[in-house]
């Protein structure tokens, strides 16, 4: 038996940007072993450079490599990777959202943590994770990068479960901080439900390759357009797995209980990085699958997603409505909006999967903002995130309180903001195709999810303060980050079109 490799299709330029973060998180991983370099200032600067680089050169490649507009071949790596304008659409979102756990470290890890080092690398490894799943060709590449950035997320989660000395046994559990214990058990809700949804995962991929002899996914719409017998069973079983294992990664009803206490408990700049990055990547590989591979099927697969959609929005946000910690606040914020992302999936079109991409890039700018402002009033213990943190923050520091109502207003959809542009889109591209209940369903979803966003505006400029009168500290970082988020949903609400007809050329192939 002989192995013929295609030397001609391994395109390195194309992966430059993952190169660069896997050398960076190396580096940082030798290089913290010396006293002198084991500081947030240099890892974070650092690491900095590198996530840098990388978004450079996938804002170069964006315009260099395939798209659907040219008639060129995306597949390199022997089909193993798929290289599109898509892919690198989504390294852009992936990095950008890396740099809010890395402007994080004024004041995480702590000085006393042993392993800022692998924080580090642990952050850059789950995005060179994702950045493979965007661009996977293969189910097989799928799952492999699938695991890569699951596995850093895991650690991430459980990052405040510091011991002290490390000599604590169970009976000193009491002793520890609620930040440790409710870090610990984030860390295991995610391992354990993760390690469940990723072998329902790889059985479903079993169950396709089963039922049509291929793990290619263009082959795999090949294979069911040509092959009226690969329409079996075993395929539409292989599915329903392959869905929900996707499913739990979103954080899409009914595999959503983990989300609010694993956003809860870990490390606000994890909770931020994953509540974006996470979501995208998930959904890029749900894209290419659904859009890309299934089409021919959709009368097979529509109807459950239809149904999933509907019920994802409808109760994240009603649960939201109950929440008086921020986090679990943003957290079933976070399932309703992978609802309405579904939305673009369902419609199964050009302006679906474009409104899809539109969306995460606006989705991430209202996250980042949003989860930096809440770092940067974030106290200790249980109440650490309470919403009463935001009573009258419009006279404590008038700009924080403006840039926060201005995310909520666009997580909300309020014109003219990005977030009303995104939901329209989505609502028209499913308009299109006939689903008319869908967008109707979504928009009354919309309007439940008032109350909660403007729960929090009310505290901001209608309520006293419980708050000491001392200044906010914002450092340079995070000021960064809220101003880039506020200046990007004003102007892509003002000049939506433009931005879209971006997202119409990154679809993928």
């Amino acid at each position: 038996m002989t192995a013929n490799i295609n030397f001609a299709d391994m395109n390195w330029w194309v992966l430059t940007p993952e190169l660069v973060l896997l050398a960076t998180a190396f580096s940082l991983l030798i290089l913290g072993l010396k006293k002198d370099f084991d500081s947030n200032a240099f890892l974070s600067r650092a690491s900095i450079i590198g996530v840098g680089i990388s978004l450079i050169v996938s804002l170069i490649l964006w315009g260099q490599v395939p798209s659907v507009l040219s008639n060129e071949n995306p597949a390199i790596f022997s089909s193993a990777l798929i290289n599109d304008r898509f892919a690198q659409t989504f390294n852009i979102i992936f990095l950008l959202m890396s740099l809010f756990a890395i402007f994080a470290t004024f004041r995480f890890p702590k000085s006393d943590h042993q392993n800022k080092p692998e924080y580090f690398a642990l952050v850059l490894l789950a995005v060179v994770g994702m950045m493979f799943l965007a661009k996977s060709g293969t189910m097989i590449a799928a799952f492999v990068s699938l695991e890569l950035f699951s596995i850093a997320l895991y650690i991430l989660c459980g990052f405040s479960a510091k011991h002290g000395t490390g000599s604590e046994g169970p009976g000193d559990y009491s002793k520890l901080s609620w930040e440790c214990k409710t870090s610990q058990e984030s860390a295991i809700k995610y391992f354990l439900t993760g390690a469940f949804a990723s072998a329902i995962l790889i059985y479903g991929m079993a169950l396709i390759y089963a039922g049509t002899g291929t793990t290619e996914i263009h082959k795999l719409a090949e294979e069911i357009h040509n092959n009226p017998y690969s329409s079996n069973l075993l395929v539409y079983m292989g599915i329903a797995l392959l869905f929900a294992g996707l499913a739990f990664k979103v954080s899409l009803v009914p595999f959503h209980s983990w989300t609010p206490d694993v956003y809860q408990g870990s490390p606000t700049p994890i909770t931020g990085f994953m509540s974006v990055a996470t979501k995208a990547a998930a959904f890029a590989f749900i894209g290419r699958i659904f859009y890309g591979a299934l089409p021919e099927l959709q009368s097979v697969w529509m109807p459950f997603l239809f149904g999933i959609s509907v019920i994802t929005m409808l109760v994240g946000n009603t649960a939201a409505i109950f929440q008086t910690n921020v986090k679990r606040m943003l957290a079933y914020s976070g399932i309703a909006h992978a609802g309405y992302l579904l939305i673009g999936i369902v419609a199964n079109n050009q302006e679906g999967m474009a409104s899809v991409i539109f969306y995460l890039g606006i989705y991430l700018c209202m996250n980042l903002g949003a989860f930096a402002i809440v770092y940067i009033l974030e106290g200790e213990g249980e109440e650490a995130n309470s919403i009463n943190r935001f009573k009258g923050l419009s006279k404590r520091n008038p700009y924080l309180a403006f840039a926060m109502a201005l995310f909520m207003a666009s997580l909300a959809g309020f014109p003219p903001t990005a977030g009303f542009f995104a939901k329209f889109y989505l609502f028209i591209s499913a308009i299109k195709e006939g689903y008319e209940l869908l967008a109707l369903l979504a928009v009354v979803a919309s309007m439940i999810s008032v109350y909660f966003y403007l729960r929090i505006i009310v505290l901001m400029y209608f309520r006293e303060s419980s708050e000491s009168e001392d200044s906010i500290e914002i450092t340079t970082g995070m000021g960064a980050l809220i101003a880039f988020s506020s200046a990007a949903i004003l102007m892509i609400g003002i000049f939506p079109s433009g931005f879209m007809h971006l997202a119409l050329s990154s679809i993928p192939f």
